[in-house]
């Protein structure tokens, strides 16, 4: 019996023990069962109904699915992550084509890094929401495990970006189909493809970035502060200081947003990687660890620091 079905039987054993009551006018014989032993009878079946109930990875997982559908944020944010990146990606590659670049078709992911911030608004709204509105106290109750609510909801927010950033690419390749043709690269193709499960690589590692960063903030302006830097802001100072000391070239080739570019573009049609004395000296699959343990370490940070501390 599950824990969804003790109320049932509580209603159930409470009807029997009314109906024995009213009925019986004589002392019952020792095969009838009384009020009190009814009583004792429900005592006994409520533990083994929740400990048949207990929570899995599985129920998790779908918990936080449920819980990630049904907030309006998200909807929201996706629709303006998908507008964006295949709404420039397309422009790009058919403006691209317009001037005569017979590869045009490799700037569909032209709308990726802006996208990107989107999607760390979404992935910091997943766990800072739940701060905002006390709601992590009733995830808690539910879960109990917190590594394995962490876990659930990293992998259900981390599976949705990447489908999120593959129909952002598969979208922006419809609409330049439409307006170019057979100029806007086919799907056929396995270094297009590229392009698209790529895209998706790197929308769940920023979400994941935001998502640690969020678990440990507690904070959506703090979250979206901090991986707005880390993506964007922290690389103007350094470009700056770079005019006077260039070995600062070797600090920007760590930052996240440089790194992603590794992963939607993994048959480097873009950026050519192993570059000695610029900023792309890193091998490709250097650079592709790297973006890696952006999205990993602040997850990994986040799990120590959320099993030792109140919510």
């Amino acid at each position: 019996m599950s824990a969804a079905a003790i109320p049932l039987s509580h209603t159930f054993l409470s009807s029997l023990e009314h109906s024995m009551e009213s009925d019986m006018t004589s002392t019952p014989s020792p095969a009838q069962p009384t009020a009190r032993s009814a009583r004792r009878s429900r005592g006994t079946l409520a533990p083994s109904s929740v400990g048949t109930g207990r929570q899995t990875l599985l129920h998790s997982l779908h918990s936080e699915w449920i819980k990630l559908r049904t907030l309006r944020s998200t909807w929201i944010t996706a629709g303006i992550a998908l507008l964006i990146t295949a709404g420039f990606g397309a422009a790009i590659v058919i403006g691209m084509d317009h001037l005569g670049r017979p590869d045009s078709w490799t700037q569909v992911v032209g709308g990726l890094q802006i996208g990107q911030i989107v999607v760390a608004v979404l992935g910091a709204l997943a766990i800072t929401g739940e701060y905002s509105s006390g709601q992590i106290r009733s995830s808690l109750a539910a879960v109990p495990r917190r590594g394995r609510l962490l876990l659930a909801k990293a992998t259900v927010l981390s599976l949705f970006s990447f489908l999120l950033g593959a129909l952002s690419i598969i979208t922006a390749w419809v609409i330049s189909v439409l307006v170019i043709g057979d100029a806007a690269g086919s799907l056929a193709d396995a270094e297009y493809l590229g392009f698209v499960w790529g895209a998706g690589l790197a929308y769940a590692g920023t979400a994941l970035l935001a998502m640690g960063l969020g678990f440990l903030l507690r904070s959506t302006a703090g979250a979206i502060t901090a991986v707005f830097s880390l993506l964007f802001v922290i690389d103007i100072p350094l470009s700056l200081a770079v005019l006077k000391w260039e070995w600062i070239n070797n600090i920007r080739a760590f930052e996240p947003l440089p790194l992603s570019g590794s992963v939607y573009d993994p048959f480097e049609h873009l950026v050519q990687w192993g570059q000695p004395g610029t900023q792309l000296f890193l091998e490709h699959w250097q650079a592709c660890l790297g973006f890696a343990a952006w999205a990993i370490l602040p997850v990994v940070i986040a799990a120590i620091v959320f099993s030792r501390r109140d919510a």
